[in-house]
C-alpha cells in the first residue's frame, strides 16, 4: 500500500528523510531492546546508568553484546529496508542490488584483495595515529583520544572468547551484521542517493565513505576506514552486486574476531592488530599495493554496467 509512496521526493529530501526514519528506528529499536533485556539480564540502565561505562567488567559483557546488535539492528538494517520500500516501486532486492549474481571468479578475487590490501591499512593506521592538533584545537583533540580508547577498550572486552558460542556469537555479531547493515545503509542507500542528488557517483563513494568512517567515532582509524569504505563504494559500482562489498566487509570484520580467536587458543602466536603489519618493509607494502592494484584494474575491466550508476 505505502510502496514507492516518496519515489517522488527531491534526492536531497531522501536523504533527510532517511535520517529520520535511522533516528525513528533506532529509538524504537532501543526501547523495544531495554524492556526485553530487562528480565533476561536483570540489568536496568535507566536505575543503574553507572553500568554503561562499566564495559571492563565481564558480567556486563553479554548485556553489551545484546546491545550492540540492537543497536546494530535499528540504525543499519531496518531504515534502509523501510526506505527501499518507500523510495522505490520495485522489489527491494531489485532496489539494492541483491537480485545480480558478481560470479565466483569477482567473490574469490575479492578475497584476496582483502588480504592484500591490508599492508596499506596497517601503514595508514600507523600514520593516521600519529595525528597531531594545534594546541587551539586540544578540547577536540582529547575528545577525539577518549572516544578511540573507550571504542577500542569496547572491542577488546568483546574480542574475549573463551568458548566456541561465544566466537561465533561474536562472528555474528561484528561481521555479519555490521557487513550486511552496513553496506546497504552506506553502499546501497546514502550512496545511490548522493548520486541521484550530485549527479556525479565518484562524488557520492567519496563523501559516503567519509561518513561511513566518521560514524564509527574512531578517529585515529579514520583514514584506512576511509579507504575501505570507497573501496566498497567502487566494488559495487564495478560489479553491480552489493553482495560485493557485503562480501569484502564481512572478511575484513570476520578476520580480527578469527585471528582473535586462534590467538586466545593458542594456534596463532600474532594478534589481529598486528596481521598484515609489514613495519618498515615498504618493499612489501608496495608490492602488496600492486597486486592489490592489479586486481582491482581487473575487475573494473570486467565492470558490470550498475543501475546505481545511470539512474
Amino acid at each position: 500500500m505505502f510502496f514507492g509512496i516518496f519515489s517522488n521526493l527531491s534526492p536531497f529530501a531522501k536523504v533527510i528523510f532517511s535520517l529520520f526514519i535511522i533516528f525513528l528506528s533506532l529509538l524504537f529499536t532501543l526501547m523495544i531492546g531495554t524492556i526485553i533485556a530487562i528480565p533476561i539480564f536483570g540489568i536496568n540502565f535507566f536505575t543503574n546508568p553507572e553500568i554503561l561505562s562499566d564495559i571492563k567488567n565481564p558480567d556486563y559483557i553479554p548485556f553489551f553484546k545484546y546491545f550492540q546488535i540492537v543497536q546494530s539492528v535499528g540504525i543499519f538494517i531496518i531504515p534502509p529496508l523501510i526506505a527501499a520500500k518507500l523510495f522505490n516501486n520495485n522489489k527491494t532486492e531489485n532496489y539494492y542490488r541483491f537480485d545480480i549474481n558478481p560470479g565466483y571468479i569477482i567473490i574469490l578475487l575479492t578475497l584476496i584483495v582483502m588480504f592484500t590490501i591490508q599492508p596499506l591499512i596497517n601503514l595508514l593506521i600507523e600514520i593516521n595515529n600519529k595525528m597531531v592538533f594545534p594546541e587551539s584545537l586540544k578540547n577536540i583533540e582529547t575528545w577525539m583520544k577518549q572516544s578511540e580508547q573507550n571504542a577500542t577498550e569496547l572491542s577488546n572486552s568483546f574480542l574475549i572468547m573463551k568458548s566456541t558460542g561465544a566466537f561465533i556469537l561474536n562472528i555474528f555479531m561484528m561481521a555479519i551484521i555490521p557487513a550486511i547493515g552496513e553496506e546497504l545503509l552506506f553502499r546501497g542507500l546514502f550512496q545511490r542517493l548522493l548520486k541521484e542528488w550530485t549527479g556525479n557517483i565518484h562524488l557520492s563513494i567519496i563523501i559516503t565513505a567519509i561518513a561511513f568512517s566518521a560514524m564509527h567515532l574512531q578517529f585515529y582509524g579514520f583514514i584506512p576506514r576511509c579507504l575501505l569504505g570507497a573501496l566498497f563504494g567502487y566494488l559495487l559500482l564495478w560489479t553491480g552486486s552489493i553482495w560485493v562489498p557485503i562480501f569484502a566487509h564481512f572478511i575484513n570484520n570476520a578476520t580480527a574476531v578469527i585471528i582473535s580467536y586462534l590467538s586466545q587458543r593458542g594456534i596463532v602466536d600474532e594478534s589481529y592488530e598486528s596481521f598484515g603489519n609489514f613495519g618498515n618493509n615498504y618493499i612489501a607494502i608496495i608490492l602488496s599495493v600492486i597486486v592489490t592494484v592489479i586486481i582491482l584494474y581487473y575487475i573494473f575491466k570486467h565492470r558490470e554496467v550498475s543501475s546505481i550508476e545511470i539512474e
